[in-house]
């Protein structure tokens, strides 16, 4: 910003010193000339003063006489009244500058001078202005920097500040006042805004804390009663008092790393998981919903392992599977290859509607609601990405670094529908 301003400034002066450049140089060439029309007039006027006694005493004068009455280099002439020349001094001047006047007893004294004196007094007059000029030019790139200087910094100092403000710190102080009214009123609308957002934040954080307290409360006491169905007699009662423990402590790990994702954390709970594994199990929780709605859900493919965090997986997971089954038409399915995971459908999503998708929405009757949001910063708080590929058929697919290269091919997996007994895999 400094460079630009003193640049600018400096492209200003030059510009309005080339404006007023040719009217001061006109006006200095032509005060000059009458100077010097002047100085041969006042000559011309002296030089008829000193012949007076000379022409009173009925003599004619002789080239002798005008020596010394002119400087060097200039010419003097006397005629008569014929326009005969009595008498001369000096060099002949051919394009110079003339005075003449009338002289004692009817005659006319010419005086010459050539145009060099005028020019070697313009060339030095010219010099003077332009040093002049570039002094003026200097003075505003002095003051243009100090200026620029006064300017530039606080701005400088209050983008630091929101950079940090902007990455979470607002304990980051802000620049003292600038005196500039303009800059000042930034900072002190930065300063609002900074105390809100940390007000806000503090909030937020509090209420995600408190919330998933009391949902791991009821989680703990859910858990206690699957367990005691866990001992009931009858083997299918045990078998899904089971299975929904495994649910509920997954519920209760990704509760876990949904409140570290809250308070700031990015990645604290990453370890090394299999995709495809993940994938399995939340296809099984996902299952006897796709069936009621009879529609397959189908998961195949070769996983790698990848190094994120399980409970944010399954969690991406489920919200793609909520959005199909909701949005979607047609078999699901899961693919799984290398460290990718595919989730598509037989749906169409519109190109309008495709724009705002991971934007958020808590419009209840927006197509798309948070959901997808979550889902994308879950992904990137993994260091993975989750993204549209396709919008006919609806296909997202979610990408995870890797862990290591161990791969491992699935088994195919089908849902059946209701009314189809063969749709499996």
């Amino acid at each position: 910003m400094r460079r630009r301003l003193v640049r600018n400034t400096i492209l200003v002066a030059v510009m309005v010193l080339l404006v007023l450049a040719t009217p001061v140089i006109l006006l200095l060439k032509r005060a000059t000339e009458d100077e010097l029309r002047s100085r041969l007039s006042a000559q011309v006027a002296a030089i008829s003063t000193n012949l007076a006694d000379r022409f009173g005493a009925r003599l004619e004068p002789v080239d002798s006489d005008l020596i010394g009455l002119v400087p060097d280099g200039d010419r003097i002439e006397v005629r008569n009244m014929a326009g005969a020349i009595l008498a001369s001094y000096g060099p002949m001047i051919e394009n110079g500058f003339h005075a003449s006047a009338s002289g004692p007893d009817q005659t006319r004294i010419d005086v010459a001078t050539s145009g060099a004196d005028l020019r070697r007094r313009l060339v030095s007059e010219f010099i003077l202005l332009g040093v002049l000029a570039a002094g003026g030019v200097l003075l505003a790139a002095v003051l243009a920097a100090i200026f620029g200087a006064r300017v530039s910094r606080p701005l400088e100092q209050l983008a630091a500040s929101a950079a940090r403000l902007g990455a979470g710190d607002f304990s980051a102080a802000l620049p003292p006042p600038s005196g500039i009214r303009e800059i000042d009123d930034i900072r002190t609308t930065l300063s609002t805004s900074a105390g809100r957002l940390d007000k806000t934040l503090s909030s937020e954080r509090s209420f995600t804390g408190d919330a998933t307290h009391q949902l791991r409360t009821g989680l703990t006491g859910i858990a206690l009663q699957l367990q005691l169905l866990a001992t009931h007699e009858d083997e299918a009662v045990r078998a899904d008092a089971n299975h929904a423990l495994a649910q509920t402590d997954r519920l209760t790990s990704t509760l876990d790393a949904l409140l570290d994702l809250a308070r700031g954390g990015r990645g604290s709970q990453r370890v090394s998981v299999q995709l495809h594994e993940i994938a399995l199990e939340h296809r099984g929780d996902w299952l006897h919903r796709f069936q009621l709605a009879r529609r397959g859900l189908l998961c195949h493919g070769i996983g790698t392992a990848v190094l994120a965090t399980p409970g944010f997986i399954g969690q991406i997971i489920d919200i793609l599977l909520d959005n199909s089954l909701r949005h979607g038409r047609g078999d699901v399915r899961i693919d799984v290859a290398d460290r990718q995971l595919k989730i598509s459908d037989e749906g169409i999503i519109s190109e309008r509607a495709a724009e705002g998708l991971f934007n958020g929405s808590d419009d209840p009757a927006a197509p798309h609601g948070r959901g997808l949001a979550l889902a994308r910063r879950l992904a990137q708080a993994d260091g993975g990405r989750l993204e549209l590929v396709t919008r006919a058929p609806t296909t997202f697919v979610l990408t995870l670094p890797v862990a290591h290269c161990e791969t491992i091919t699935l088994t195919d997996q089908v849902g059946s529908r209701p009314d189809s007994a063969g749709s499996g895999s």
